[in-house]
């Protein structure tokens, strides 16, 4: 099925620069700028702002598909909240399968991305748990769900899973290479995946971005949770 809330070119051409900015720039300039300040964030205080910043971009960036997919969903209110609790679902399941394969390459694995979000979270619990529950499902699904999913699925569906989904894991990864070896980077690229997957197939099957962005609200609570 066809998607039936679209992004203006304006909203794709400033996305696609949010995505490049968020890959390559902000991290970099947020290190230089805190680097040259009298009394520099700690690493917890300077992701949250990286965290605000972002969702404030992507929120501004998107608004109106933001906007236009939320009265979709109000319209439509038990097909969103259906398709994002399938969504989960599909998501566990996946998971527990890929936990082991990942299991029998190597059965002390740990992901390196969640190792980070728990120091963090260490540091300052509360704003780490909103940054992690409430701002970055957000930004992510406008990103990788609206953006990258929405623009490939018209034209190619299992191209748009197969994309959406290989971007979403190397996001979660590439900030860590050359910090810890090539297997587990790879392990934590699959771990990933059934994530990336399910949350474009609810995006898909609800018909609006809400969808995914609730479901990756509650992995993330879930997930921070256990980390208290």
């Amino acid at each position: 099925m066809k998607l039936s809330i679209s992004m203006s070119r304006k909203e794709v051409i400033f996305g696609w620069l949010l995505m490049a900015g968020q890959l390559l720039i902000l991290p970099v300039v947020a290190v230089m700028l805190n680097d040259m300040l009298p009394a520099p964030l700690s690493d917890t205080q300077l992701n949250i702002a990286l965290f605000a910043l972002e969702f404030l971009l992507a929120t501004v960036i998107f608004r109106k598909f933001l906007i236009s997919s939320a009265r979709l969903a109000l319209r439509t209110p038990f097909r969103c909240l259906r398709f994002a609790a399938l969504g989960l679902l599909l998501y566990y399941i996946g998971s527990f399968l890929v936990g082991l394969v990942i299991g029998s390459v190597d059965s002390d694995f740990s992901n390196i991305n969640d190792s980070n979000i728990s120091v963090l979270a260490q540091d300052n619990y509360t704003l780490i748990f909103l940054c992690t529950v409430l701002l970055v499902p957000v930004t992510e699904e406008l990103l990788y769900r609206g953006l990258i999913f929405r623009g490939l699925q018209k034209k190619n569906r299992l191209i748009a899973y197969l994309v959406s989904a290989a971007v979403f894991s190397l996001i979660h990864v590439v900030g860590y290479i050359g910090m810890t070896s090539t297997t587990t980077l790879l392990l934590c690229f699959l771990q990933y995946l059934p994530a990336g997957l399910s949350l474009a197939w609810a995006y898909e099957k609800a018909d609006t971005i809400w969808a995914p962005i609730l479901m990756h609200m509650t992995v993330n609570q879930i997930s921070i949770s256990l980390m208290r």
